[in-house]
């Protein structure tokens, strides 16, 4: 069903609209997303990561779900950015919560930003119901690759930063 089918064509055109505007603040989005990471007091781990591994695979996510909806790109490859997020999550110390936190504050980035720049309500709210959707998906597919007990084999020896040996190779204490 392409968006024709489904949409008014003034509820397209908004909808179009409300992704151009997203794709115009791709960059404060993000910033908005890292201040509310930084802000957090329940985020822990994230606080001392530098922006660039903090923001990981966040922007690609990004791209990848507003992809999916302007030329259906693979909702795949945004589950594939969201589940590489969850397993350096994982190596990065974080909790399960604090993952998901993550991705909750994506999400809330995304709805402040339509509602900063006073975003036509149809078209921001036809977004965000799509959006929603797959951020859910995300949260999902990150978490799934955070308990993932096979990626295991790709952690570093423990007590040991400076070792490139994977943990499965590492010789017996």
């Amino acid at each position: 069903m392409t968006d024709s089918e489904f949409y008014t064509p003034r509820e397209a055109r908004e909808l179009s609209d409300a992704l151009d505007m997203l794709r115009n603040g791709r960059e404060e989005v993000l910033r908005d997303w890292v201040e509310r990471v930084r802000d957090n007091q329940a985020m822990r781990a994230g606080q001392a990561l530098s922006d660039p591994i903090l923001l990981d695979h966040i922007p690609q996510l990004f791209d990848a779900i507003l992809d999916r909806m302007e030329i259906n790109r693979p909702r795949e490859d945004a589950e594939q950015f969201a589940a590489i997020h969850g397993f350096a999550r994982r190596l990065s110390g974080y909790n399960i919560v604090e993952t998901v936190l993550e991705l909750l504050m994506f999400r809330r980035s995304i709805w402040a930003y339509l509602t900063a720049i006073g975003a036509r309500a149809a078209g921001a709210y036809s977004a965000m119901e799509q959006i929603d959707g797959m951020v859910d998906r995300a949260v999902l597919s990150s978490l799934t690759a955070y308990l993932d007990p096979s990626a295991r084999m790709l952690e570093r020896a423990e007590g040991d930063p400076e070792n490139d040996t994977p943990a499965h190779e590492a010789e017996p204490a």
